[in-house]
């Protein structure tokens, strides 16, 4: 069954408890619409998994996607950067729009899309080498640099990222010798090295302690000022203290989107309020 699309705006005054009390207060600033998503389905085989989807993505703003498991978060997250064209099963369709550009247009270049739009996947994936070469890899491929210029932009990665004052002293020791935090981290300074316009990121603190979050959480309100950030969180406090907007999706369709702090104060949806409050799964 499809459903319409129910944009939120934010309420003149907040008086909520829990969750909404970490929210953001009051509406975000104006921002251009950086990806915007038009009716977008996508399909495993003949099975779908994402109905009709349409919002917005604002440029320079985080936006959580939040939902049960199995709802199409993490999917949906795929389709923006095209990974689903590694499988020959799975099928997109509808439109995201890239600075007007439809990335799922045929003759898009996927590579360079997704030099463009980086991902951060739930589990730390360092590859095995040392901690510069992970950073310094992406940059080889992608620009002429000199020694000092690589350096420079892997000691900027790594500071962004919340790592570098662990590991500058260790750039060549394997990246495989970090903790699971320092790992996640390393992986997100690597996708920050290219420069990506959109960045990514499938849950990426669910298997880290709460300093090594903190960090990263950090990190991406940083970020917020040079890129455009999608986060899929089963976490709602992290949603509530980092999104400036939010997208709740329940199996397979978009339920409701709007401002965080409209989310989870006033929703206008009763299924919204319902998993929002901890009263669905």
């Amino acid at each position: 069954m499809r459903h319409d699309l129910k944009t939120s705006f934010p309420p003149n005054s907040f008086g909520a408890q829990g969750l909404a009390a970490s929210a953001r207060a009051g509406e975000p600033l104006p921002s251009p619409v950086k990806l915007d998503l038009r009716h977008v389905g996508f399909r495993f085989g003949s099975k779908p998994a994402l109905h009709d989807i349409s919002f917005p993505i604002h440029a320079n703003r985080v936006t959580a996607l939040i939902g049960p498991s199995g709802c199409g978060k993490s999917t949906l997250l795929r389709v923006l950067n095209r990974m689903a064209d590694l499988y020959e099963d799975q099928h997109a369709e509808g439109q995201v729009l890239l600075d007007g550009q439809d990335i799922l247009a045929p003759d898009v270049d996927v590579l360079t899309l997704r030099r463009r739009v980086g991902m951060v996947t739930q589990k730390p994936s360092p590859f095995p080498m040392s901690i510069y070469d992970n950073v310094a890899i992406g940059l080889r491929l992608n620009e002429e640099l000199t020694g000092a210029q690589l350096d420079a932009r892997v000691e900027d990665a790594l500071r962004r990222a919340a790592l570098w004052e662990e590991v500058s002293g260790i750039l060549d020791h394997s990246a495989l010798s970090l903790s699971g935090g320092q790992q996640q981290r390393l992986c997100l300074a690597r996708t920050m090295a290219v420069g990506p316009e959109v960045i990514l990121l499938d849950e990426p603190c669910s298997a880290l302690d709460p300093i090594s979050t903190a960090r990263i959480e950090e990190t991406m309100e940083a970020l917020r000022s040079v890129s455009t950030l999608v986060i899929v969180t089963h976490n709602l406090q992290q949603a509530a203290r980092i999104a400036d907007y939010t997208a709740f999706l329940y199996l397979g369709e978009l339920v409701e989107f709007g401002p965080t702090a409209q989310m989870f104060t006033r929703p206008r949806e009763e299924r919204t309020l319902s998993y929002v409050s901890g009263r669905m799964g």
